[in-house]
């Protein structure tokens, strides 16, 4: 989609058939490739079908396409679904072990800074990450509350923001503004709705003409019914007030996100704007495979090889692909 001179191509996403929220910018000056990757997870006590393993490849493909093609990678956060692990693991990330440098070299990486406002599981994902990166990229920056000049583009990134509620576990995420000619693009990952009315208020002040958001994750037990209502309530705020709302990522991976999404999407119409999925905003229809993944199995049931793999053990499904039809290729 062409946002004046910006163009935004979203590459993953829930509503895409992975677990991301990855997304290309580009102005005349600058590319610009956030959070590269693309990740599955159990759910339903089963194991992604193997329709997934082939949109989880795809993803990854058009993923590593864009990020050789963009100037700059950007790292909101140090999740799988955000950052490629380091090492080998077929289960959930279709990973190698040299996959990540060799995305990297020879770019401009703006990062998430591993030393504060961090959990400790991504302190020491981030820790890592930077090592096997600092000698072989152009420049590498921690990006937290800070703007970078590419010619006439500015690239403003937030302090760190909850993921989630407040003094949540989950630590911290950056939110990014990309301006080029008085129009505005933020990209906004796992702030889950915003659930936190500081986190809110700053992407009102930044008044963007197109933002993408992270859901919220619904489809948990351990979402209060509070926070949901915090969550839509800041929802219909962004919708009132912003001409392209893209709502994506934990909120897709609940089949009735479109019943709560309602309200949302009656004051988008109401204000004159539009609420998009990544998928709606890429042209395409929703595929949320993770969410109809019970139907998936129910009604193209996998192979028994394929069955026998979900049943190994995790160290086993770690080394060894999916028995899938074309996942090699």
């Amino acid at each position: 989609m062409k946002l004046g001179d910006i163009e935004i191509t979203p590459l993953a996403a829930e509503s895409l058939g992975t677990r991301s929220l990855c997304t290309h910018v580009s102005t005349p000056d600058i590319s610009i490739l956030f959070d590269p990757s693309a990740a599955l997870a159990k759910r339903f006590k089963l194991e992604p079908h193997p329709e997934e393993y082939l949109t989880l490849k795809k993803s990854l493909n058009k993923i590593l396409g864009f990020a050789e093609a963009s100037d700059v990678l950007s790292v909101s956060h140090y999740h799988y679904d955000h950052i490629r692990p380091g090492f080998k693991n077929h289960v959930y990330n279709l990973s190698t072990r040299n996959e990540r440098q060799e995305m990297f070299s020879g770019k401009i990486v703006l990062i998430k800074d591993n030393r504060e406002n961090i959990n400790p599981s991504q302190r020491r994902r981030g820790f890592y990450f930077e090592k096997d990166i600092k000698n072989i990229v152009t420049k590498l920056e921690w990006a937290d509350d800070r703007s970078f000049r590419f010619d006439d583009t500015k690239v403003t990134y937030s302090q760190p923001l909850p993921h989630g509620p407040n003094q949540s576990p989950l630590g911290y995420v950056l939110a990014t503004c990309v301006e080029y000619s008085n129009k505005r693009f933020m990209f906004t990952p796992d702030v889950q709705g915003p659930v936190v009315s500081d986190t809110l208020q700053y992407i009102l002040q930044c008044s963007p003409d197109l933002l993408i958001v992270g859901g919220p994750p619904i489809y948990l037990s351990k979402f209060t019914d509070n926070e949901r209502e915090i969550a839509l309530n800041s929802l219909v705020t962004l919708a009132s007030t912003i001409p392209t709302l893209v709502v994506d990522h934990h909120l897709m991976r609940d089949k009735t996100w479109t019943d709560w999404m309602i309200p949302v999407m009656k004051t988008a119409n109401k204000s004159g704007n539009r609420v998009l999925t990544m998928a709606e905003l890429a042209g395409k229809e929703n595929l949320l495979l993770e969410a109809e993944r019970e139907e998936l199995y129910r009604m193209n049931p996998p192979s028994e090889e394929f069955m026998n793999w979900t049943q190994a053990s995790d160290e086993y499904k770690l080394r060894h692909s999916p028995p899938v039809l074309g996942l090699d290729e």
